[in-house]
């Protein structure tokens, strides 16, 4: 079963599809990073403000450089922080759609422990592609951390387990500063030097 939930996950984002994910901190909806239409259903799902970016999850640090740019300054610390339950921001290369940045400059990425979200890890991995990570629930109301609080109209549902069932830390590389506290928020801080 659990091979079969990864395949069928993965042909779907193959398609153009949604799923509905587990991570180590909530679940996530997943879609293609470069088709763009599959981005649109995420923000229509989710009824999110088309104003407010999304942020990506990848299963290595080589498709981190596929999409941002990496200064070695930043390289050192994405090596401190990642894989680990932290969103990083970084500059967007022009690759990203904009449609996911939403103006900004910047991208949000994702890159969790093997060991703590393998579900995820193994669907991008098996996808070959990063894919969208924002949490699966409609906007402004509270975040799902099982496959039985899933209320979207997704096109799969993997089920699994979210070990933390709260959000990640945010920070911004660029301005070297914590958007958001949530797990791994001293490893965080630890690093910065704040």
């Amino acid at each position: 079963m659990e091979n079969n939930q990864i395949q069928k996950a993965v042909e779907v984002l193959k398609n153009g599809g949604v799923i509905a994910y587990p991570t180590e901190t909530i679940y996530g909806l997943g879609a293609d990073i470069f088709n763009e239409k599959a981005v649109q259903k995420i923000f229509n799902l989710k009824g999110r403000s088309f104003d407010k970016p999304l942020s990506v999850m990848v299963s290595s640090f080589d498709m981190i450089e596929n999409i941002a740019v990496v200064s070695d300054e930043n390289r050192v610390l994405i090596r401190k922080l990642l894989p680990g339950s932290v969103t990083v921001l970084l500059l967007k290369k022009d690759n990203v759609l904009d449609i996911i940045t939403r103006g900004s400059k910047l991208i949000g990425i994702r890159f969790p422990k093997k060991e703590e979200a393998r579900e995820a890890i193994e669907i991008i991995e098996q996808a070959g592609f990063p894919i969208i990570a924002t949490s699966a629930n409609i906007s402004g109301e509270k975040e799902a951390s099982s496959a039985d609080e899933i209320n979207l109209a997704v096109d799969f549902i993997v089920k699994g387990e979210c070990k933390y069932k709260i959000v990640s830390t945010v920070v911004d590389l660029i301005d070297k500063k914590i958007l958001r506290e949530g797990i791994d928020i001293y490893k965080t801080k630890k690093v910065l030097g704040v």
